[in-house]
């Protein structure tokens, strides 16, 4: 029998061997821990994110030439932090972490970002917005916004690797359909190419990577080729972190849009579960930009509390102090209205068997036989409630409920919510960022997401009668 033979050409199987970008090593794949290892530095790097390396071009880190003669370093002996100023901006206190121990010196290494956003934000506008954002927030202090801090808002361009990629997405879960009285459980597909574009990461080591997400985003649209003019009364800071060191970073930011994304193009279930979640980045490209922020290192019994504001857009977040004595205040009247609320109730309690002690006591003139009837038709149905009230279910709302659970349901809705809400009071300290940007900011508008969406049905689960 003859076997049929592809006329094509034949194609030899290669296999590529990868460098590692640390020692320029070969690697080798570890199955026992599932990464590429090298066996020469030791460094280990997911197959993802060695592909992710090596579409980063390196960053240009040479000596600073005549281009750059009028620009100085300003280093905090205290942080590390440097900023760059031009010869005519001078610095006496550190604007990351307040400290007076600052050194001027001649720009070392080269200073040439790719863009720059120009500050659109004046600084008292900067800080008008901060005076807004502090008092939305409850807990602040009333002495908090002190003159003397207020004065110290700096502007910064902060350094930020944007990152364009087209992004081959496999992701996979459970979807839920409820119905009354069972739920249809589905597995998912959803498999789509999708582009981000511009998303900024800082290449700061000296900022918190949330504060830096939490004013995102920027109007990539006012994007200028760099020019010294704009940093004119203004610091800059130099990139501390290089593309390379921001490769983990890029691919979670990635997996996490892209099952934003995945849960997007899955509407129609009442809820979606992301399990596993593969991201291939490919035609990957980066550019070097100063973005602007205004800063506010507050100082406030003790405590340094850093404020950013997009010098953009206006956009403020940041980390705020907190009032004990009023917090604490708030937690006593939380306490004294659980009080009163308990009192009332005891009260509502006591007038009910008051009120059948009376209704006994007026018919305690009648037969005896007409009062244990009476107090039968009273007894009997509160002890069978009593013994089945966890026997007999009911159906509400998908959800299935013992007797009990409805009868002593709104006792129990109160008690959690009170607690619920005393809890949030204790442990509430202004601390927290806000959200991060959505994916759908990134996504590349000129390119249509396709997806290519399937599910197979898995099981149905009946809710108990």
């Amino acid at each position: 029998m003859d076997i049929p033979v592809d006329n094509k050409e034949a194609r030899p199987i290669t296999s590529e061997a990868h460098k590692c970008p640390s020692c320029g090593g070969k690697l080798i794949f570890n199955p026992k821990i599932q990464l590429l290892i090298c066996n020469f530095c030791e460094n280990t790097y997911s197959p993802g994110k060695l592909e992710v390396l090596e579409q980063i071009r390196p960053a240009d880190e040479g000596a600073a030439d005549e281009a750059e003669e009028d620009k100085n370093e300003v280093v905090c002996d205290n942080c590390g932090a440097v900023l760059i100023t031009d010869n005519d901006t001078t610095a006496t206190f550190c604007a990351f972490c307040g400290s007076p121990a600052v050194i001027t010196r001649r720009l070392s290494n080269q200073f040439r970002p790719d863009y720059i956003i120009p500050f659109k934000i004046t600084k008292e506008e900067a800080t008008e917005k901060f005076i807004e954002f502090a008092k939305t927030r409850k807990y602040v202090p009333h002495d908090y916004y002190n003159k003397d801090n207020l004065g110290k808002i700096i502007g910064i361009y902060v350094p930020f690797w944007t990152v364009s990629s087209r992004c081959k997405v496999s992701v996979r879960g459970e979807g839920f359909r409820r119905k009354l009285g069972h739920t249809d459980k589905y597995v998912l597909m959803s498999d789509f190419d999708v582009k981000y574009n511009n998303v900024p990461f800082d290449g700061s080591a000296e900022i918190a990577d949330d504060l830096m997400e939490a004013v995102e985003p920027y109007d990539t649209a006012d994007k200028k080729p760099f020019n010294t003019s704009y940093l004119q009364g203004f610091y800059a800071q130099k990139f501390n972190l290089t593309p390379d060191k921001l490769t983990d970073r890029i691919m979670l930011r990635m997996e996490r849009y892209a099952k934003d994304t995945a849960i997007m193009s899955l509407h129609e279930y009442s809820s979606v579960e992301i399990g596993a979640c593969g991201v291939k980045p490919y035609n990957l490209e980066q550019s070097y930009s100063l973005y602007p922020v205004w800063f506010l290192n507050y100082k406030y019994n003790g405590g340094n509390y850093r404020i950013a504001i997009n010098g953009q857009t206006g956009k403020v977040d940041g980390y705020l102090p907190v009032d004990k004595v009023k917090r604490n205040t708030l937690l006593v009247l939380h306490r004294i209205v659980d009080v009163l609320c308990w009192i009332l109730a005891l009260g509502i309690f006591a007038g009910f068997l008051f009120g059948l002690y009376k209704l006994l006591r007026s018919l305690s003139s009648t037969s005896n036989g007409l009062m244990l009837l009476i107090i039968a038709c009273i007894a009997v149905p509160l002890v069978g409630m009593s013994v089945m009230r966890n026997r007999i279910t009911f159906d509400v709302g998908g959800k299935v409920e013992t007797l009990s659970e409805i009868m002593t349901r709104p006792i129990t809705k109160l008690l959690n919510s009170r607690r619920d809400s005393y809890e949030k009071l204790k442990e509430k300290t202004n601390m927290l960022v806000g959200k991060r940007p959505p994916a759908y900011v990134y996504y590349d508008s000129k390119t249509k997401i396709e997806f290519d969406n399937a599910e197979l049905f898995s099981n149905t689960e009946f809710i108990a009668k």
